[in-house]
């Protein structure tokens, strides 16, 4: 596959994180170079395996998605990842399709302040709610979406990929975001 690159990645911060791993900024990625490309897919198969999303699909998704990466200002490492897609059902929604935190920083609370950096964007862009599904044992998520956060649970999709796939609909209503 070949790519060409287009321009660098525009310095679009969405919000700051200062913390204790460095100086953490939200970036809403409107285009993109080739590294960059490389990085954002390479994390999400770190986490995510087989499943992660590839050239072919974060490229649409970047285009005409919303893609927001967690790093530190001046370092290429990607320590978070969030793709978006406007539901075409009801489009003051949008679902969060891909989320994840670099697994050796789990656990320290970035997790909440990226996905509510992510929607305070989303507001600002109009939308009104977001919704995603999760594994139904992926305890720490759900913690983090229904406990922290403030999603809840709309209903439980049995075999949602396949036998023995279940998940948890979750929505949000962005209006709680402050």
């Amino acid at each position: 596959m070949y790519l060409e690159e287009i321009r660098r990645l525009p310095k679009k911060v969405v919000e700051n994180l200062d913390g204790d791993i460095g100086n953490l900024k939200v970036y809403l990625v409107q285009d993109f170079n080739l590294s960059l490309l490389k990085r954002m897919v390479d994390f999400g198969l770190n986490i995510f395996g087989d499943l992660g999303m590839d050239e072919w699909g974060l490229v649409p998704q970047i285009r005409h998605g919303n893609v927001f990466v967690l790093k530190e200002e001046d370092k290429n490492r990607i320590i978070g990842l969030a793709i978006l897609m406007r539901d075409w059902e009801d489009t003051g929604k949008c679902y969060l399709f891909d989320y994840a935190i670099a697994e050796e920083l789990q656990g320290q609370g970035l997790g909440y302040h990226f996905l509510t950096a992510i929607a305070k964007n989303l507001k600002e862009q109009g939308f009104l709610q977001m919704s995603l599904t999760v594994d139904i044992e992926n305890k720490p998520a759900i913690r983090l979406y229904k406990d922290k956060i403030g999603f809840e649970i709309k209903e439980m999709s049995e075999n949602e990929y396949g036998e023995g796939h279940h998940r948890y609909i979750m929505e949000w209503e962005l209006d709680q975001v402050s």
